[in-house]
């Protein structure tokens, strides 16, 4: 199955007449789409927010520019942000189990926690500080899924990933997952 440009490979040079929707990136995109659909028609949605729809709509475009197989594909959907912000970045995705304190990312990326907060803030969407969290809750998240029950506990997984609270630890992936992290160890 593939979903057809209509029109648009003839006006814009190098881009595909069509992109498969079945596998890969052309998959999300068009499981996105349903969700945008879905959401569009619900009248108390989110999406009907501007600030939202324009995230989202975002999203939509760059998806479909990574989905595309087009000679423009590494430039065009790549978001453009700071190289201050880009540090701060590559530190956390890098070694997202580490103790980053806001002053630490500030030094990484040569700039004040006031700087680093607002680049976050314009390219990024949330503070230094969130997307660390997200990114440990993730990697937590990961390795819950792969663990065999009674091959690791709950404790020793947030602990790993940097989360001394357990309740803290418990409460926010229930916010992100929607279970308990015992819930996901137990599979």
């Amino acid at each position: 199955m593939s979903y057809t440009t209509h029109g648009l490979a003839r006006h814009t040079p190098g881009m595909p007449a069509s992109i498969d929707v079945t596998t890969g990136a052309g998959r999300s995109v068009a499981r996105l789409l349903c969700l945008v659909c879905a959401e569009l028609r619900d009248q108390d949605s989110l999406i009907h927010e501007p600030v939202m729809a324009s995230r989202i709509w975002q999203g939509v475009l760059t998806g479909l520019l990574l989905a595309a197989d087009h000679p423009y594909r590494g430039t065009a959907a790549a978001p453009s942000r700071p190289r201050h912000v880009k540090r701060a970045l590559d530190a956390m995705e890098a070694d997202p189990a580490r103790p980053f304190t806001a002053h630490d990312l500030a030094r990484i990326a040569g700039v004040s926690v006031r700087a680093l907060q607002e680049g976050f803030h314009r390219h990024v969407g949330v503070p230094p500080m969130t997307y660390l969290r997200r990114l440990r809750l993730a990697g937590a998240h990961a390795d819950l899924c792969r663990a065999a029950p009674g091959e690791v506990t709950v404790a020793a997984v947030a602990h790993r990933w940097g989360f001394a609270h357990l309740g803290r630890f418990a409460a926010e992936y229930r916010r992100e997952y929607g279970v308990s992290p015992v819930t996901t160890l137990a599979g």
